[in-house]
Protein backbone atom coordinates (compact mmCIF):
# COMPACT_ATOMS: atom_id res chain seq x y z
CA UNK A 1 0.00 0.00 0.00
CA UNK A 2 2.82 2.37 0.86
CA UNK A 3 4.26 1.96 -2.64
CA UNK A 4 1.03 3.24 -4.20
CA UNK A 5 0.92 6.53 -2.32
CA UNK A 6 3.87 8.25 -4.06
CA UNK A 7 2.51 7.18 -7.45
CA UNK A 8 -0.90 8.67 -6.67
CA UNK A 9 0.64 11.90 -5.38
CA UNK A 10 2.87 12.13 -8.44
CA UNK A 11 -0.13 11.65 -10.73
CA UNK A 12 -2.11 14.37 -8.95
CA UNK A 13 0.87 16.73 -9.16
CA UNK A 14 1.01 16.07 -12.91
CA UNK A 15 -2.71 16.85 -13.20
CA UNK A 16 -2.18 20.17 -11.37
CA UNK A 17 0.83 21.05 -13.54
CA UNK A 18 -1.10 20.46 -16.75
CA UNK A 19 -4.03 22.57 -15.53
CA UNK A 20 -1.66 25.44 -14.76
CA UNK A 21 -0.04 25.05 -18.17
CA UNK A 22 -3.43 25.11 -19.90
CA UNK A 23 -2.93 21.70 -21.51
CA UNK A 24 -5.39 18.86 -21.75
CA UNK A 25 -4.93 15.22 -20.91
CA UNK A 26 -7.32 13.80 -23.49
CA UNK A 27 -8.43 16.84 -25.47
CA UNK A 28 -6.65 19.94 -26.72
CA UNK A 29 -7.62 23.49 -25.72
CA UNK A 30 -10.12 24.78 -28.25
CA UNK A 31 -11.08 21.29 -29.40
CA UNK A 32 -14.50 21.87 -27.83
CA UNK A 33 -15.88 25.39 -28.29
CA UNK A 34 -18.95 25.72 -26.10
CA UNK A 35 -19.57 29.28 -27.28
CA UNK A 36 -20.57 27.78 -30.65
CA UNK A 37 -22.77 25.08 -29.11
CA UNK A 38 -24.67 26.80 -26.32
CA UNK A 39 -27.38 29.35 -26.91
CA UNK A 40 -26.70 32.70 -25.23
CA UNK A 41 -28.23 33.01 -21.77
CA UNK A 42 -31.27 35.23 -21.28
CA UNK A 43 -30.44 38.93 -21.11
CA UNK A 44 -29.98 40.39 -17.63
CA UNK A 45 -33.08 42.58 -17.98
CA UNK A 46 -35.26 39.97 -19.69
CA UNK A 47 -38.49 38.45 -18.44
CA UNK A 48 -36.80 35.04 -18.55
CA UNK A 49 -34.08 36.11 -16.15
CA UNK A 50 -36.64 37.75 -13.87
CA UNK A 51 -38.67 34.53 -13.87
CA UNK A 52 -35.56 32.50 -13.05
CA UNK A 53 -34.77 34.75 -10.10
CA UNK A 54 -38.35 34.46 -8.84
CA UNK A 55 -37.98 30.67 -9.00
CA UNK A 56 -34.77 30.89 -7.01
CA UNK A 57 -36.37 33.14 -4.40
CA UNK A 58 -39.18 30.62 -3.97
CA UNK A 59 -36.66 27.82 -3.48
CA UNK A 60 -34.71 30.01 -1.09
CA UNK A 61 -37.77 30.60 1.06
CA UNK A 62 -38.66 26.90 1.17
CA UNK A 63 -35.25 25.24 1.48
CA UNK A 64 -34.59 23.29 4.64
CA UNK A 65 -31.38 22.86 6.67
CA UNK A 66 -31.16 19.29 5.36
CA UNK A 67 -31.37 20.51 1.76
CA UNK A 68 -28.71 23.14 2.42
CA UNK A 69 -26.41 20.51 3.93
CA UNK A 70 -26.88 18.25 0.90
CA UNK A 71 -26.11 21.14 -1.46
CA UNK A 72 -22.94 21.92 0.47
CA UNK A 73 -21.85 18.28 0.31
CA UNK A 74 -22.29 18.36 -3.46
CA UNK A 75 -19.79 21.17 -3.86
CA UNK A 76 -17.18 18.41 -4.15
CA UNK A 77 -16.15 18.08 -7.79
CA UNK A 78 -15.26 14.41 -7.91
CA UNK A 79 -17.13 11.22 -8.79
CA UNK A 80 -17.53 10.26 -5.16
CA UNK A 81 -20.83 12.07 -4.42
CA UNK A 82 -22.26 9.25 -6.56
CA UNK A 83 -21.51 6.82 -3.72
CA UNK A 84 -25.15 7.09 -2.66
CA UNK A 85 -25.93 5.27 -5.94
CA UNK A 86 -22.91 2.97 -6.17
CA UNK A 87 -22.59 2.08 -2.51
CA UNK A 88 -20.23 2.61 0.44
CA UNK A 89 -17.27 0.95 -1.29
CA UNK A 90 -17.23 3.71 -3.93
CA UNK A 91 -14.68 5.89 -2.10
CA UNK A 92 -11.39 7.48 -3.08
CA UNK A 93 -9.25 5.36 -0.76
CA UNK A 94 -10.36 2.18 -2.51
CA UNK A 95 -10.21 3.65 -6.03
CA UNK A 96 -6.91 5.54 -6.43
CA UNK A 97 -6.62 5.05 -10.20
CA UNK A 98 -10.24 6.07 -10.70
CA UNK A 99 -9.66 9.20 -8.62
CA UNK A 100 -6.73 10.25 -10.81
CA UNK A 101 -8.69 9.46 -13.98
CA UNK A 102 -11.55 11.74 -12.96
CA UNK A 103 -9.09 14.47 -11.94
CA UNK A 104 -7.80 14.39 -15.52
CA UNK A 105 -11.33 14.58 -16.89
CA UNK A 106 -12.13 17.53 -14.63
CA UNK A 107 -9.00 19.40 -15.73
CA UNK A 108 -10.00 18.89 -19.36
CA UNK A 109 -13.52 20.12 -18.64
CA UNK A 110 -12.17 23.36 -17.20
CA UNK A 111 -10.33 24.07 -20.45
CA UNK A 112 -13.71 24.43 -22.16
CA UNK A 113 -16.06 25.72 -19.47
CA UNK A 114 -13.86 28.61 -18.32
CA UNK A 115 -13.62 30.22 -21.79
CA UNK A 116 -17.38 29.79 -22.25
CA UNK A 117 -18.05 31.56 -18.96
CA UNK A 118 -15.88 34.47 -20.04
CA UNK A 119 -17.50 34.56 -23.47
CA UNK A 120 -21.08 34.77 -22.18
CA UNK A 121 -20.09 36.91 -19.16
CA UNK A 122 -23.33 36.38 -17.26
CA UNK A 123 -23.38 37.84 -13.73
CA UNK A 124 -24.34 35.59 -10.85
CA UNK A 125 -27.97 35.83 -9.68
CA UNK A 126 -27.03 37.40 -6.34
CA UNK A 127 -25.22 40.14 -8.26
CA UNK A 128 -28.36 41.04 -10.24
CA UNK A 129 -30.71 40.76 -7.27
CA UNK A 130 -29.56 41.27 -3.70
CA UNK A 131 -32.62 39.41 -2.45
CA UNK A 132 -30.94 36.20 -3.59
CA UNK A 133 -29.08 34.93 -0.54
CA UNK A 134 -26.93 31.90 -1.35
CA UNK A 135 -26.52 29.12 1.16
CA UNK A 136 -23.30 28.17 -0.66
CA UNK A 137 -20.07 30.13 -0.92
CA UNK A 138 -20.24 32.80 -3.60
CA UNK A 139 -18.07 32.03 -6.65
CA UNK A 140 -16.27 35.00 -8.18
CA UNK A 141 -16.40 33.86 -11.79
CA UNK A 142 -19.17 34.13 -14.38
CA UNK A 143 -22.40 32.18 -14.12
CA UNK A 144 -23.10 30.59 -17.54
CA UNK A 145 -22.72 27.68 -18.05
CA UNK A 146 -22.58 26.08 -14.63
CA UNK A 147 -19.28 24.27 -14.10
CA UNK A 148 -20.73 22.10 -11.35
CA UNK A 149 -23.67 21.13 -13.53
CA UNK A 150 -21.30 20.29 -16.38
CA UNK A 151 -19.21 18.20 -14.02
CA UNK A 152 -22.14 16.36 -12.44
CA UNK A 153 -23.57 15.36 -15.81
CA UNK A 154 -20.16 14.53 -17.28
CA UNK A 155 -19.25 12.32 -14.32
CA UNK A 156 -22.70 10.73 -14.51
CA UNK A 157 -22.26 9.90 -18.20
CA UNK A 158 -18.85 8.33 -17.60
CA UNK A 159 -20.00 6.36 -14.56
CA UNK A 160 -23.09 5.15 -16.41
CA UNK A 161 -20.76 3.71 -19.05
CA UNK A 162 -18.76 1.99 -16.32
CA UNK A 163 -21.78 0.66 -14.45
CA UNK A 164 -24.61 0.48 -17.00
CA UNK A 165 -26.64 -1.56 -14.50
CA UNK A 166 -27.14 1.68 -12.59
CA UNK A 167 -27.34 4.10 -15.53
CA UNK A 168 -30.83 5.42 -14.74
CA UNK A 169 -29.96 6.11 -11.09
CA UNK A 170 -26.64 7.71 -12.03
CA UNK A 171 -28.27 10.08 -14.50
CA UNK A 172 -30.89 10.99 -11.93
CA UNK A 173 -28.20 11.66 -9.33
CA UNK A 174 -26.31 13.82 -11.83
CA UNK A 175 -29.43 15.92 -12.27
CA UNK A 176 -29.79 16.37 -8.52
CA UNK A 177 -26.11 17.31 -8.19
CA UNK A 178 -26.63 20.00 -10.82
CA UNK A 179 -29.87 21.34 -9.34
CA UNK A 180 -28.16 21.87 -5.98
CA UNK A 181 -26.54 24.95 -7.52
CA UNK A 182 -29.94 26.54 -8.10
CA UNK A 183 -31.19 25.56 -4.66
CA UNK A 184 -28.00 26.98 -3.15
CA UNK A 185 -28.58 30.32 -4.88
CA UNK A 186 -25.43 30.48 -7.02
CA UNK A 187 -26.82 29.59 -10.46
CA UNK A 188 -29.87 30.31 -12.59
CA UNK A 189 -31.79 27.26 -13.86
CA UNK A 190 -30.64 28.03 -17.41
CA UNK A 191 -26.99 27.86 -16.25
CA UNK A 192 -27.62 24.33 -15.06
CA UNK A 193 -29.40 23.31 -18.25
CA UNK A 194 -26.49 24.66 -20.29
CA UNK A 195 -24.15 22.59 -18.14
CA UNK A 196 -26.06 19.45 -19.09
CA UNK A 197 -25.61 20.24 -22.78
CA UNK A 198 -21.94 21.09 -22.28
CA UNK A 199 -21.37 17.77 -20.51
CA UNK A 200 -22.84 15.81 -23.42
CA UNK A 201 -20.63 17.66 -25.91
CA UNK A 202 -17.48 17.15 -23.85
CA UNK A 203 -18.30 13.49 -23.19
CA UNK A 204 -18.76 12.85 -26.91
CA UNK A 205 -15.32 14.31 -27.62
CA UNK A 206 -13.69 12.40 -24.76
CA UNK A 207 -14.99 9.02 -25.89
CA UNK A 208 -13.32 9.61 -29.25
CA UNK A 209 -9.91 10.00 -27.58
CA UNK A 210 -7.73 6.88 -27.55
CA UNK A 211 -5.91 8.04 -24.41
CA UNK A 212 -9.23 8.54 -22.67
CA UNK A 213 -10.47 5.12 -23.76
CA UNK A 214 -7.37 3.46 -22.31
CA UNK A 215 -7.64 5.21 -18.94
CA UNK A 216 -11.40 4.71 -18.90
CA UNK A 217 -10.96 0.95 -19.33
CA UNK A 218 -8.53 0.79 -16.40
CA UNK A 219 -10.79 2.88 -14.16
CA UNK A 220 -13.84 0.84 -15.15
CA UNK A 221 -12.06 -2.39 -14.24
CA UNK A 222 -11.04 -0.92 -10.89
CA UNK A 223 -14.56 0.31 -10.11
CA UNK A 224 -16.24 -2.94 -11.05
CA UNK A 225 -13.65 -4.94 -9.12
CA UNK A 226 -14.00 -2.87 -5.95
CA UNK A 227 -17.79 -2.98 -6.19
CA UNK A 228 -17.69 -6.76 -6.77
CA UNK A 229 -19.75 -6.51 -9.93
CA UNK A 230 -17.97 -9.27 -11.94
CA UNK A 231 -20.42 -8.90 -14.79
CA UNK A 232 -23.52 -9.62 -12.70
CA UNK A 233 -26.35 -7.04 -12.65
CA UNK A 234 -26.27 -4.66 -9.72
CA UNK A 235 -29.31 -4.83 -7.45
CA UNK A 236 -31.51 -1.76 -7.48
CA UNK A 237 -31.62 -1.56 -3.69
Amino acid sequence: MMRKIPVLLLSLMLVAALVLAGKGHYLSPGQVDLSRVLAPPPANDSRSTRAEIETMLSLQQARTPAQEAAAKADREMSPFPFADVLGPRFVKDKLPNTAVFFEKVLSDQRLFVSPAKKHFNRPRPYVLDRNVEPSLSRPHNESYPSGHSTWGHLAGIILANMVPERAAQLYERAGLYAQQRVLGGVHYPSDVEAGKIAAAVIASALFQSQAFQEDFAKAKAEVRGVLHLDGAPVSAG
